[in-house]
């Protein structure tokens, strides 16, 4: 049993801040998630919110089938969903993951441009490729918990992975930027 299930198996026996332990632990990831995909530091902060307050009333029924890690980015992932459906929204805005170099003005420049570029790309892919794209590359899970995450196998999560990238790729290049 991993530290996570023992502190939802603490929480269920009572132990109140066994919950704040995990919100502690997962609070940054969850909130960098939430930001990739909507892009706006206060919708963020709400999503976050709403994400550990629908995981408290659910905390009780969590089966453990998946780890609970998972089942938290999938609650995220459902806020977020609900939300910009809500919203009417589909505003991906990349966290700054480049290494900056401090060269100097220009080449920052262009780093960011790059950034907008990809951004923009990202954009335009079907949710479920930019979706295994984020929580692959930017989030680190591995294809299990994006499946997990995204609710569907594996196989689909490596699927839409590979067509994502190969489609960002196509869709850079046509904009004079080539990926290794």
């Amino acid at each position: 049993m991993d530290d996570d299930s023992r502190a939802v198996d603490r929480y269920r026996a009572g132990e109140e801040e066994a919950f704040e332990e995990l919100v502690m632990k997962y609070q940054r990831k969850i909130y960098a998630f939430v930001y990739r995909i909507t892009g706006d530091a206060e919708e963020s902060k709400d999503l976050t919110q709403r994400t550990f307050i629908n995981a408290l009333g659910a905390v009780r029924d969590f089966k453990g089938s998946s780890l609970f890690k998972t089942w938290l980015y999938q609650i995220a992932m459902n806020a977020c969903r609900n939300h910009l459906t809500r919203e009417r929204r589909n505003d991906i805005e990349i966290e700054d993951s480049l290494v900056r170099d401090e060269a100097g003005v220009l080449v920052s420049m262009v780093e960011k441009e790059k950034r907008k570029m990809v951004k923009k790309a990202l954009e335009g892919l079907p949710e479920r490729q930019r979706l295994s794209i984020i929580l692959r590359v930017y989030e680190g899970l591995s294809c299990t918990e994006t499946a997990g995450v995204m609710g569907c196998t594996e196989g689909a999560v490596k699927a839409s992975y590979h067509h994502g990238v190969k489609r960002l790729k196509e869709m850079l290049a046509e904009q004079g930027y080539e990926i290794a």
